[in-house]
């Protein structure tokens, strides 16, 4: 049995990754991994209690995103888990592919913070650079 790490943010392209995982898992009788990376930042001028408040909404995001996703995989009779980490996106998922030895990553071309590319060059470039295994990158 194959495993395919599906990495959603929530933005639109989400679901898009979702459709196509599901379609390649239902192929190849894989198991799927979805990973949400909560960015660990907190913005200059934030005091402590308000980052940790927005630490704390972030990962709510991310939960009640991943619920969702892992629902459509296990309503399509695909067997699935769940992670979320925190961390630099890139890094997470790449260190998690080693991990658990995944035969695929399924990533967006781009997230949420599409504009962040531009200062810190764009996640999915650096999975594909890095990625210990093949990355199918959704548009």
């Amino acid at each position: 049995m194959q495993k395919i790490l599906v990495c959603i943010d929530g933005s639109e392209i989400s679901e898009r990754i979702i459709s196509k995982a599901v379609e390649k898992a239902k192929k190849d009788d894989s198991k799927i991994i979805v990973l949400y990376v909560v960015e660990d930042f907190c913005p200059i001028g934030l005091t402590e209690v308000d980052c940790n408040t927005i630490r704390e909404l972030l990962f709510k995001e991310a939960k009640a995103v991943i619920d969702s996703a892992v629902n459509s995989f296990k309503s399509q009779g695909i067997e699935a888990t769940s992670l979320i980490k925190e961390g630099r996106p890139a890094d997470v998922i790449i260190e998690l592919a080693k991990q658990e030895k995944v035969d695929e990553i399924f990533i967006g071309s781009h997230g949420k913070h599409g504009a962040k590319k531009f200062l810190q060059g764009s996640v999915s470039s650096r999975v594909v650079e890095s990625a210990p295994c093949p990355v199918t990158v959704i548009k």
